[in-house]
């Protein structure tokens, strides 16, 4: 999954994102929301699988600077157990149909997520095919704890352990927050 293809998905990831996020308790805005996707960074299934992503949103639908962080998974056929965590499926131009959910309930989601935690993976570039993306990283002893996907990360991270992850705000300035925090 080291490889990313230049071509459309239909419908589109922030098509689906738009969709299931209105009916998450995180979401704040009591519009539908307009979505910018602004950040993120991916995960390498060993296997080769399953495409994991980690995608930042400004929900440009009031003046608010709420950024949602939404994690997804992609797949060539449906993970057993996993329906409610299913945003929906996808065309892909080259890999065909993709179904596509909330990582959260992914297991080999969280088992790169456990990898990122102690050190034996690398966040890698969301553009740019088998490059890493230095700008993630880990803070503070990470191995052998649980993270959590911090679902509104906010600008800093003072006095907490996690993965620092980026995002660009309206005027293309970089931010830094926390974007998983240990359990």
């Amino acid at each position: 999954m080291g490889i990313i293809y230049n071509t459309s998905m239909k419908p589109g990831k922030d098509e689906l994102v738009s969709a299931w996020l209105i009916k998450q308790a995180f979401f704040t805005s009591k519009r539908e929301p307009n979505l910018q996707h602004v950040g993120g960074f991916r995960l390498e299934d060993p296997a080769g699988k399953v495409g994991i992503e980690f995608r930042f949103y400004a929900d440009n639908t009031d003046l608010t600077d709420v950024i949602y962080h939404v994690p997804l998974t992609y797949r060539d056929a449906p993970l057993p157990g996993a329906q409610k965590y299913l945003m929906g499926t996808s065309e892909h131009g080259i890999l065909g149909t993709r179904y596509i959910y909330d990582a959260v309930g992914d297991p080999v989601f969280n088992q790169q997520l456990a990898a990122l935690a102690a050190g034996t993976v690398n966040a890698q570039h969301r553009h740019e095919s088998f490059t890493e993306e230095p700008r993630v990283r880990r803070k503070g002893n990470l191995t052998g704890k649980k993270l959590d996907v911090v679902r509104k990360p906010v600008v800093g991270a003072r006095g907490s352990e996690g993965v620092i992850g980026f995002w660009e705000n309206a005027l293309g300035q970089e931010l830094r927050g926390l974007v998983l925090r240990t359990a």
